[in-house]
This record gives C-alpha cells, structure tokens and sequence, in this order.
C-alpha cells in the first residue's frame, strides 16, 4: 500500500526553518542556552486554486537554521528536500549567509544531486530526494533553503510539524483557499496550546494561520514511538469543495475515505480465474472446517508469494488481480491481500480486503479519518463470527495472530462498495508470546560449564523462523550465538542445534553446549556464582526531566529462565540470596531460588504487560529498576565442607 508516512517523511524534512531578522546569535543562545542550533523560522505558505473546476495546491516553504556554537560545525551542513508524485517539487534554492567581519556574505548553493529514495522496505517507489551541501556552516552562520511545491491531488496535503529535532523560534503555516472549499483542520500534542489559529476572509478568499514560538525541541529514543506521537504538528485536509452548484465530498468523515479507498477496489478480482480455483481447492482437500482452510490457504500464500513492495502514484493504492499475483509469485502488501481474499473467496469463506495503518501511525480513523492514517493493506476473514486479520507480507506470522505492527490499531474492512466495518485488531496476551530457557551448570576450576535449551513461541518463534530466513551457514551459528550467549563477554558456545518444532505454529529451540571461562570467583575456601547469567529486565532508571514518550514494545511477552547449578563435591550451600517479587500494571517479575538436594535452582521471570510504557508509568518502572537492580548483584555461596 501507499506509504502516507512518506507524507510525514516531506512534512518533518522539508518544513525546517524562515527569516532571523532582528535576532542574533546572542539573543537566540539566550532563548535557547547550550543548543548548538536553533531553527529560527518555520514557514510553509500554501494556496489552493481551481483548475477547470478541480482544485490543487501550490506550497511555499521558507526554512532557516542558525548556528549557535562553534562544535556544531560540519553537523549541519548537509540537506535533502523530497518530491513524488503528489508533491511535485518545482523549484528549489538555498544559501548561506555567513558572517564576515561585522556583515554577512550570501553564499549560494550551486550543487543540486537528485535521485530516487525508496522508502525502508520498499523495493521501488516514486520519492525522489534533492540533496545538497551548505557552505561555511559555522558560528553565526544561517542556511536558507525555499521550496516550491505542486500538490495536484488535494486528498495529499502534508502535515505541518511545528516541533523538531531543534528548537524552533517562529513556526507559521498559512493555507489560503476560497469560499467553495471547506478546510478543516486537527492539531496533535499541542496540551499546553501553544498554537495560535486566526482566520480571515477577503473577499471570497478565507485564511487560516497557524503559529507557534519558542517550542522545545523533541528527545529521540530508539525505544520511543515514532515522532508523530508526541512532535507538536496540524493535519490540514479538504472536507468538500463546489463545484458550480454541485458539492463534491472529499473527506468529510469516515464514510468518504471508505467510498475513495473501496473505488480502488472497483474491478479487482471481478472476473473468476480457473487456475487460481484449481490451487485453493488442492490446498484446501480434505479440510474440514473454515478455520482450517483459511489456516492452509493463508500458509500456502506466506510460503509460495514473495513480498516485493511497489509504490508510484496511485498504483501504491490499487491491488494488482490476484491471477496476475499468483502467476509473478511476488507481490507488495496490497497483492498479498488480493490473493488471499480471493483465495478464501473461492474457498467459500468471507473475507475482505482491509485497510490498516501500522503502529507507526498514531492516528485512528475515528479521529482522523484521512490516507495518512493507514499505510497497509491486508485481508480478513470472518470465521465463526469473529475476525482473523491476515498479513502475508511477514512470511513466519501464525494464523490467528496478527503482525505484531497492527497489535491495537483500528482496522477498516470492506464488506461491499458501500459498506464497511471498524473493527480494532486485538492485542496478544504475554502467554502467546513466551520463551523458556532450561540451562544446567557445573564449575570446573572457575570456568562455568552449562548446557542451555531455549524454546521460542508465539512472536518470539516467528522472529527465529524470519531470523533463519537470512542466516545460513556461518551466519546461522553467529545467530545461534546471539541468542545463547549469557554470563559475560567471556561466553563460548561449543556445538548447537536448532529444532523447527512445529513450523505451522513457529515453535522452535535452540540448545547448545557453552563455557564461560572465570565466572565462578574462589576466595580461601568459597566460590562465589551469580545465578542470574542474564538481566531480563537489565533497564537503567528513566530520566523523567528528560524523556516524555513513551517506551514501546514490540509486543507482550512473558520470559521463564531456569538455571540450576550442580554444587561441587567437597562444597556446601552456604548462603542463597532471598527471593525477589515486583509486581505493577507493566510488569511482572520474580527471581526465585531453591535449594534441591545437590543442586540451586534459580528461576527468574519476566511477563510484560503494556505495549506503550507511559510517562505516567515511569515511576513504577524506576521502582521495579531500583528493587531489581541490587537482587541482580546477588550471589550464591558456596563453601567447602
């Protein structure tokens, strides 16, 4: 499908910063103390017109950055401006103003590189970058770069980001349109309202203004959800527009982007296709119930049609018919979806095509009701009254479960041209998703010998299977290492094996033979071991001055690690540390030890239980760091008899 993030991509990029009159690099580091940069000015300017009785728009944008300190230089000196198919890029200029003695010198950008961008995971799309240098970045020092931009299609205007990954000064988006088209408007994370809007009409041509200053740059964690969840931005979009006497809708609600997305679907899979009717019923002989042809058609699509993902202007939103998919055997999302629907069709069962933003996207369609809140086409199939959301784009995800990217999100499914379902894709419980590690420890002469069982289910085994989809070879048993190594950097596997349990429900182990050489530690007559080989939960306290988004997991999970320890002939237990129990509404965890005749089990567990890690759990997650932290040093004791 259509990556609309890509929106996002020109909306965060191309809107970076306008006009620093009147503000020096003095005054600015007085706004701004111990920022390297500052974006003085944001602004976009956009107008819609009418061409022969269809509306498009043109954008301005004007973006300026200062430097304000002398170890920013050579940081900021590189730039990229995007176009596609529905942002044309018409023209574009940039230049330095760079101090020279007590004035500035105009410094042109003359070196312009434009190629094709394809978006992460796209094997070809329509996004072209313009990249260049800008000369002499340094203290003082501003870049300037204009923009000209040709939206032909309305249904595509970009967002507007206030917020950056530096601190904007002035932030301004102006859309100016006539009276016979109705502009609305969202803004997201402004809680403290810090957007002024102002609307003015002249003659017959209405305004809205949106202006911020000083806001804060946003913090980027690798653990965080994406930046459209907590960046301060508006989503502009046209309701409606007349044309002469007609109103003609354009995303007025849910029930208008429903009737745009479903025309994609206008004479796709209309005409029957024997060759396809002859594979489903082979692969669906001698199955019983709608469960288990939906289960063998969904496997046999994973496993027989290669994701391929293809993106150019509205080919990124029209399925190809699922003949032409089964006869290429690659597809991208939308393909996948075409030949899964029409395969459980064919089959008897009622499925759909279903449109779906990933959790990338922060917006549902209750609230936002627009293209840039789905980026994902898949199929679903209505069995004994409930939903299965079916995405063959991830080749090892288990019938009943959904990708874990779509865990939450509201999907839309399309039960006809005219009629649609919102139907929100559950989120799996931390039992469907589990590791269990079984190792066995002996010490020989400080060196920690073990024998390890690691078995995978749920996402966790879908991510071994998608793993040893690229790892073959020396690279599967570096893989294998990856998952196995505990202890220290001192770890060795020595032989390892890998059992594809149950390749339909991804259940999978790893076991392997390992040392670690001096992790047991001998002082006079005792050794001292430290059970928990691995920190489950091995976070470091938040910083909550610092960070305000959310911690993001991939998914729920629940983690149960066994390590028991034989004790060597000639000792005794002489001290086993107490048991640790956390318990709050993100995590459980525990670390248990027991003494069983010759042997000290330690069993530690993790179950997490939020996909989104809240601000406002911050305080139970440095809770449960600070109770789990010391109970990680803890060691056993053993002393000879």
């Amino acid at each position: 499908m259509k990556v609309i993030s890509l929106q996002l991509l020109i909306m965060i990029i191309l809107v970076t910063p306008s006009n620093t009159k009147g503000q020096s690099v003095e005054q600015m580091q007085q706004i701004f103390p111990d920022k390297l940069a500052v974006f003085s000015n944001i602004s976009r300017s956009v107008e819609i017109a009418f061409n022969k009785g269809v509306p498009y728009a043109a954008a301005n944008e004007v973006s300026e950055m200062m430097i304000l300190n002398d170890n920013a230089k050579g940081m900021f000196n590189k730039d990229k401006v995007y176009n596609s198919t529905f942002n044309e890029l018409k023209k574009v200029d940039a230049y330095t103003l760079a101090p020279e003695g007590n004035s500035t010198r105009k410094l042109k950008v003359t070196d312009f590189k434009t190629q094709s961008s394809p978006s992460q995971g796209v094997f070809y799309d329509d996004v072209k970058e313009t990249s260049f240098d800008y000369p002499r970045m340094m203290k003082g020092s501003i870049s300037h770069v204009e923009t000209e931009h040709y939206n032909k299609d309305i249904r595509f205007l970009s967002s507007f980001y206030f917020s950056s990954y530096l601190p904007v000064h002035n932030a301004a988006y102006t859309i100016t349109y006539p009276e016979d088209v109705d502009i609305r408007y969202i803004i997201k994370n402004d809680d403290k309202r810090i957007v002024t809007v102002k609307e003015t009409v002249k003659g017959r041509k209405k305004k809205l203004e949106f202006t911020a200053t000083d806001i804060k740059n946003y913090e980027y964690f690798g653990d965080g959800t994406s930046i459209p969840y907590y960046a301060l931005h508006v989503i502009v979009y046209v309701a409606a527009y007349r044309n002469g006497s007609e109103t003609v809708p354009v995303f007025s609600s849910l029930d208008e982007l429903y009737k745009w997305n479903a025309g994609f679907l206008t004479n796709i899979n209309s005409v029957p296709d024997e060759q396809l009717k002859k594979i489903a019923d082979s692969i669906c002989l001698n199955k019983k119930t709608g469960r288990e042809k939906a289960q063998a058609i969904y496997t046999w699509v994973q496993d027989h049609v290669k994701y391929v993902a293809f993106e150019e202007g509205l080919e990124g939103f029209i399925p190809r018919q699922a003949a032409d998919v089964y006869s290429k055997r690659y597809g991208d999302c939308k393909d996948m979806a075409s030949i899964l629907t029409a395969m459980l069709k064919i089959s008897g069962l009622d499925a759909s095509f279903t449109w779906i933003g990933t959790r990338s996207i922060p917006y549902s369609y209750t609230e936002v009701p627009l293209p840039v809140t789905d980026n994902h086409m898949i199929s679903a199939v209505n069995i004994d009254k409930s939903w299965i959301f079916l995405d063959a784009t991830d080749p090892n995800c288990i019938f009943g479960m959904p990708t874990s990217g779509i865990q939450g999100k509201e999907a839309l499914i399309s039960i006809s041209p005219q009629k649609y379902e919102l139907v929100k894709v559950p989120v799996m419980s931390a039992s469907k998703s589990i590791i269990t590690d079984s190792t066995f420890l002996t010490i020989s002469k400080n060196t920690l010998l073990g024998k390890c069982s690691v078995a995978y289910d749920g996402y966790f085994g879908r991510d071994v299977y998608n793993s040893l989809l690229y790892n073959k070879g020396d690279d599967e048993r570096v893989y294998a290492r990856s998952r196995m190594a505990k202890g220290s950097n001192k770890f060795i596997m020595q032989d390892y094996s890998i059992r594809l349990a149950d390749p339909l429900n991804k259940v999978a182990s790893i076991a392997s033979a390992f040392e670690i050489p001096d992790y047991a530690k001998s002082i006079g007559d005792e050794i001292y071991i430290n059970l928990n080989l691995e920190k489950l939960f091995g976070s470091n306290p938040i910083d909550t001055v610092k960070r305000k988004i959310a911690i993001e997991n991939d998914f729920l999970y629940t983690i149960n690690q066994v390590h028991s320890l034989k004790i060597p002939d000639g000792y005794v237990s002489d001290y086993i540390p107490k048991n640790t129990l956390v318990s709050n509404d993100v995590l459980d965890f525990s670390i248990a030890y027991k003494l069983v005749e010759d042997k000290i089990v330690a069993t530690q567990q993790l179950v997490m239980k939020k996909l989104y890690v809240q601000p406002q759990d911050f305080a139970a997650w440095n809770n449960a760091v600070s109770i789990i932290s010391p109970a990680y040093k803890e060691q056993v004791v053993l002393k000879k008899k």
